[in-house]
């Protein structure tokens, strides 16, 4: 899994959150394709993204939106 990408979101009651996005290469025998994107807390917590600015901690509920 790759680190792929890394941006500041914040909660409704203006929590401050690193979200940091990770990606599994498909290998494949021509070339890698991109994989499923997993998305996380840096401090671990998994997040379900929702769409590409609005994402949910999975363990709390919070919504959180990129800034």
């Amino acid at each position: 899994m790759d680190l792929v990408e890394k941006f500041d979101a914040k909660g409704a009651s203006g929590t401050a959150y690193h979200v940091e996005v990770y990606q599994t290469p498909i290998e494949r025998s021509d070339a890698p394709l991109p994989g499923a994107k997993t998305y996380r807390l840096d401090d671990g917590r998994a997040l379900n993204p929702h769409s590409e600015d609005k994402l949910r901690i999975v363990q709390t509920g919070e919504k959180i939106y990129r800034v």
